[in-house]
């Protein structure tokens, strides 16, 4: 990981990869990055190959509440965290389609 994250969501989009959105750096900050996880197991002889990308960013910072939301088109409907907790939660909509 480009940097360490706490609460964060994940979402499984392919048989390999992974998406890890939002969540909170190591330094308290709020995280708007999403990364994609890619764990290639083609080769099942050898020890898996795997990469973190960074890809592009969600309109809000924060922690993601679950359940993460996903509609006939493919968006994610993100319900995240604002005020420590203490205010309603912001909603935000990331499309993932050109990735998986």
């Amino acid at each position: 990981m480009p940097m360490a994250l706490r609460r964060f969501a994940t979402l499984k989009i392919s048989t390999t990869k992974i998406l890890m959105i939002g969540g909170i750096s190591r330094l308290s900050k709020d995280s708007d990055g999403v990364y994609c996880f890619d764990c290639d197991d083609s080769n099942t002889k050898q020890t898996p190959s795997y990469t973190v990308e960074a890809l592009d960013k969600i309109d809000k910072a924060g922690v993601i509440d679950y359940p993460v939301v996903i509609d006939s088109v493919g968006s994610l409907h993100l319900f995240i965290e604002s005020s420590s907790g203490t205010s309603p939660l912001l909603r935000s909509v990331y499309s993932f389609l050109e990735y998986s």
